[in-house]
């Protein structure tokens, strides 16, 4: 049995009796009720789109792709799983929950072994069959699935990076949310040629690399990252409110535990709650998380104290605040020079100094020339080595991260003298 769902990206897309089965699983479900850009809305009125819609979009690119390569049955079946559960294990709003479902149980939202593997199945409370069942009944490798959810090397060097396809430096799943983001926000910055970009992507040696014709849409795939940074994922509207929720979560979990444990039993429950149950869990806490998700809701967000480059920073601090515990102290700093509460303070700091665009790493498969003796064989180069467009951006990326500290209207002033004195010194 086959089905088909119409999608305002791609069309029309075929679903076979296995993916209806996942689709219908509560674990899938709860993806309709996960935005995907978290709190862009605010920003963008449309971008209301969720987990849900992209993990049927890089479904199906995944079909298409696997039409253009030759892959083994059994392994297909196991990618299509894999790109239909890829996003399964996000918390609500999305990436806005990642870095503390990570400080509290050491998990990212590829770390699915216990939704694949059904470690808690006593608690489940609901009665729909689930994703373990499914996979159980189908006779899934789910140890397979898994290491291509994350991007895992396969075990064999003989063997074909199969896991590339998914979670690689070009693969399905940027190829469709660049182009379903942008389409949603009314960004026109996602423009990319999904369809001649899968027909520029082959295997050799055992590497995904992309061939001659693919190279011209993998530059306009990254040139759409690159603008979509700034513009979309890192708009410091949306940057304020994620962090300011981030602050009430992290509060709200602490204040109603009394050891780790219950730290991290309540960092697993919001692992499996969607976005409108954690908005009803802060607004009918007390104190300062249900402020602060009144404020989100009411659109009453801190204000920017402080907002530049993060090559301007001082030598060495930039450095310094790639670790969390670094990012805390200067904002006890902060508020203390300010005389403002440190729970007031957020400092936002969005990137590496030194980072570049991972995707330009892509391998890229060319045939060089040798003198009198015709073409050689084929080589691997990287993408921003045979791209002089790639390379430029990989260059400048950096120079679209920001580091901000926010606070409230009435704390603008103090809070920016002290972000001065101590981001300056």
């Amino acid at each position: 049995m086959r089905k088909v769902i119409r999608d305002p990206i791609h069309g029309y897309i075929e679903i076979d009796e296995l993916a209806i089965a996942i689709i219908d699983s509560a674990e899938m479900q709860r993806l309709r009720r996960i935005r995907q850009l978290g709190f862009s809305y605010l920003v963008y009125p449309g971008a209301n789109h969720t987990r849900f819609e992209h993990s049927l979009g890089t479904y199906h690119l995944m079909n298409v792709l696997l039409d253009t390569l030759e892959v083994a049955k059994e392994e297909e079946k196991e990618l299509l799983v894999a790109s239909l559960l890829h996003d399964v294990g996000h918390g609500p709003y999305s990436h806005a929950t990642e870095p503390l479902l990570k400080k509290f149980t050491g998990r990212s939202h590829e770390d699915i072994e216990d939704i694949l593997f059904e470690q808690d199945a006593a608690e489940a409370e609901s009665s729909a069959t689930s994703i373990a069942e499914v996979l159980e009944e189908h006779r899934m490798d789910k140890r397979k699935i898994m290491g291509y959810i994350k991007g895992e090397r396969a075990s064999d060097e003989g063997e074909r990076e199969l896991s590339k396809i998914l979670n690689g430096e070009i693969d399905v799943d940027k190829m469709d949310y660049l182009v379903r983001d942008s389409y949603y926000t009314g960004v026109a910055y996602g423009v990319v040629d999904n369809i001649r970009l899968i027909q520029g992507l082959d295997f050799a040696k055992g590497s995904l690399v992309i061939t001659e014709k693919g190279i011209l849409p993998a530059e306009y795939l990254l040139f759409s990252r690159f603008l979509m940074y700034p513009t979309v994922y890192n708009h410091h509207t949306s940057r304020i409110a994620q962090l300011m929720f981030l602050k009430a979560v992290e509060h709200f979990i602490e204040s109603e535990s009394m050891s780790e444990d219950y730290c991290l039993q309540h960092a697993l429950a919001l692992r499996k709650m969607d976005d409108s149950e954690i908005d009803v869990a802060l607004r009918n806490a007390k104190g300062y998380p249900r402020e602060i998700m009144e404020r989100i809701n009411e659109r009453r967000l801190f204000k920017r104290a402080v907002y530049t480059g993060i090559n301007e920073l001082s030598e060495g601090v930039a450095e310094e605040l790639n670790e969390e515990r670094r990012i805390r102290e200067v904002e006890e700093e902060i508020s203390k020079k300010a005389c403002v509460a440190a729970k007031y303070v957020i400092v936002d700091f969005q990137g590496q100094k030194e980072e570049e665009l991972k995707e330009s790493a892509a391998k890229v498969v060319v045939d060089k020339p040798l003198q009198g003796r015709g073409q050689s064989p084929r080589a691997f180069r990287s993408l921003r080595e045979v791209s002089s467009l790639v390379s430029m951006l990989s260059r400048v990326f950096r120079k679209n991260y920001k580091v901000g500290v926010y606070t409230l209207e009435k704390y603008r002033e103090e809070v920016k003298k002290a972000a001065e004195v101590v981001l300056w010194r």
